[in-house]
């Protein structure tokens, strides 16, 4: 895993280890998590800061090497010209012909050193930009973590309001001036129920009277009617005495 992968999977083990109740139980919470994080990711940026200069500081000194190279090996092709000039001046001093040998040896070992040290100022280069370039999206990622905080605890806040609202309206609809009007509306409820039922028998009670009236009524009628009709037969009837008379 890569730096930047293992300092953000660190980041995240700040939130995880905390767990969830803690880092997000306020807003203090959750500004003091994101705080951390970013306390943590400062750290690792001037860490990784640290190393970057370092980087820069070889790949200036390979840059350095280099000109002092191509300095000495300036001076020592003056000096071969001279030796050169020299030994066309007086073949018979070896002296001359050994400097100048000498001169070319160094020259030659020059070149070799400056092709290496070319390479690997290049391998530098690349390396320091890259890191540079990682630097740059580090301290982005940092400041994302900053705009976030806010917006975490801005948005926590509104969440938080919003529910507490809802909460609110929710127990004003629910609140115990309702549960008394609930109460009052059943307890009248139940005595108008009570008033009907005791209206109900008080109205069976004289029900039952009337029924009883009727019933009376009824069998003095039937009597009177029984008589009445008992006298029409007797009147058209004759008696025994009646009988003997017309016979």
């Amino acid at each position: 895993m890569s730096f930047f992968g293992k300092l953000w999977t660190r980041i995240k083990g700040i939130f995880i280890n905390a767990g969830d109740d803690v880092v997000s139980s306020s807003p203090e919470a959750i500004r003091a998590t994101y705080a951390t994080a970013i306390d943590e990711s400062k750290k690792r940026y001037l860490e990784m800061e640290k190393a970057v200069a370092l980087l820069a500081r070889e790949r200036e000194k390979t840059e350095q090497l280099l000109k002092d190279l191509e300095k000495e090996e300036i001076e020592i092709k003056s000096r071969l010209e001279g030796a050169l000039a020299a030994a066309e001046s007086e073949p018979a001093n070896t002296v001359h012909r050994e400097a100048g040998a000498r001169y070319l040896t160094r020259i030659q070992e020059i070149d070799e050193k400056q092709a290496a040290l070319s390479q690997e100022l290049e391998a530098q280069k690349l390396k320091v930009e890259d890191y540079k370039t990682r630097l740059r999206s580090f301290s982005d990622d940092i400041d994302k973590l900053k705009r976030e905080q806010g917006e975490m605890v801005a948005e926590f806040v509104s969440t938080q309001q919003i529910i507490q609202l809802e909460s609110r309206l929710r127990g004003l609809a629910e609140s115990s001036v309702d549960d008394s009007l609930v109460s009052i509306r059943d307890k009248v409820g139940a005595m108008k129920a009570q008033a009907k039922i005791a209206t109900e028998m008080r109205q069976s009670g004289k029900q039952q009277l009337d029924d009883q009236y009727h019933r009376i009524g009824a069998e003095k009628q039937a009597q009177a009617k029984f008589d009445e009709l008992l006298k029409l037969r007797s009147k058209q009837t004759p008696t025994p005495e009646k009988a003997r008379d017309l016979g």
